[in-house]
Formats: structure tokens, sequence, C-alpha cells
């Protein structure tokens, strides 16, 4: 009786074990996902860009000519998209890095570790109107 009882203990523990494990790895998940959206993105405005006319004119914001500036606020450019899309951000001095494929709903990095008060603005891939949250 003793040792079903120690094998029912050591069952139970390490269902325990397990079942801590999986809270571990969901509470990691969560936790990246709150370190991109950090207090930063709490009250994030909308915003909705300006379509493109040809692929070698995609959707940007903001408004054609003008920057948005980097501020102190946020490390990073995070963006968080109604709808799945590729983002890419333009700095005025140094160029665009590459696409990124941002999931709708989800606060996503259009860049990371951005100076202050860098202008800057976005480009979506495709000619189509992009909306969503954007905080930087």
């Amino acid at each position: 009786m003793r040792n079903r009882l120690k094998v029912v203990s050591l069952t139970s523990a390490g269902l325990l074990f397990a079942s801590g494990m999986t809270a571990v790895t969901m509470g990691s998940a969560a936790a990246s996902d709150t370190s991109i959206a950090r207090k930063c993105t709490a009250s994030a405005p909308r915003f909705t860009s300006s379509p493109g006319t040809s692929s070698k004119d995609p959707a940007f914001w903001p408004a054609r000519g003008t920057y948005a500036k980097t501020t102190t606020r946020c490390a990073d450019i995070n963006v968080k998209l109604d709808k799945t899309r590729e983002v890419r951000t333009c700095f005025k001095k140094t160029g665009c890095n590459g696409y990124r494929k941002l999931t709708a709903g989800k606060w996503g990095l259009a860049a990371k570790n951005v100076k202050d008060n860098v202008p800057f603005y976005l480009q979506f891939k495709g000619t189509s109107k992009a909306t969503g949250l954007i905080d930087y």
C-alpha cells in the first residue's frame, strides 16, 4: 500500500511539475509580447496610411513628403495592424530597413532600438491602405 501512495505522490508531483512547465512556457510567451508592447503602447494612437500607386510606390505613413520623429516614449517603433502585412521603416538619413511581417492584432516591431528624435516613415508592402495603432 505504501508503494502505491509513493507512486501516486510521484505521479501527482510529475503532473504538477509538467503543468508548471506549461505555465512557465505560456508565461514566457506572454512576457515576450509584453516586452514588445511596453507601457509606451498603452494609449497608442490609431493611424491610416496613404495608399500606394504601384509596387514601386507602396502604401506609406505619414503623409507623402513628411516624417514622424521617434520620441523618448518608446525605444522601438511599435505597430499593431488591423490586417497582417509587411512593413519597413525608412529613416531620413540612413534609408530603409528590410520588410518585417507583422501579424494582425498583435504588437510588432517595425524598427527596434531607435534613437530619439530621428525622422522616419513607414512603407507597407502593397498599395492598399494599412490601419492600426502605432507608438514610437
